[in-house]
């Protein structure tokens, strides 16, 4: 507890985080979790996969395999280099919803509708099973998180008109 000349901490902010927004937080963890697992299985097993997506391609006759190839392997790296940048996204937004900011609320219904998307896209790609089986679960927890975020109590939590974010952290 902070007297009312010490600063709130990160401890205050978690005990001031109602549970649907802090169910919100691990749904956001459990996301980039999947996303760092595909990854990482995308980068170890690169080789397998672009075997896999070339033995499954209608590609027409005379088609220059080493060159589809390397540009499906760019498409691969595309996929790993952004985790990164996600993951410092996601931390930022995860410290909005902790302090209450409706910003932060509306960046994880966008994330959440874009992962959506994406992981749907998946599906009708040349894919291995385990690929579309993360994209699955992936699909599964933006699901989760969009009905989260549809939620009175968050919608509550979140709304324009409620800045208690801002009042308690500059009350005295």
């Amino acid at each position: 507890m902070t007297t009312p000349d010490a600063p709130a901490t990160d401890l205050d902010a978690d005990a001031a985080t109602p549970p649907h927004v802090r169910r919100m937080i691990v749904l956001m963890l459990a996301n980039l979790a999947l996303s760092t697992l595909l990854a990482g299985l995308v980068l170890v097993f690169q080789e397998h996969l672009l075997d896999y997506q070339l033995a499954h391609l209608d590609l027409p006759a005379g088609t220059d395999l080493t060159a589809a190839r390397e540009t499906m392997r760019s498409s691969a790296w595309s996929r790993v280099l952004p985790v990164a940048l996600v993951a410092l996204a996601y931390l930022w937004v995860i410290h909005g919803l902790r302090l209450g900011e409706r910003k932060a609320y509306r960046q994880v219904v966008f994330i959440s509708v874009i992962v959506l998307l994406g992981s749907g896209l998946t599906l009708f790609q040349p894919f291995p099973w385990w690929l579309r089986a993360i994209n699955v679960a992936k699909a599964l927890v933006a699901v989760a998180l969009l009905f989260l975020a549809s939620r009175r109590q968050v919608r509550g939590w979140f709304a324009a008109t409620n800045r208690h974010h801002v009042a308690d952290r500059y009350s005295s």
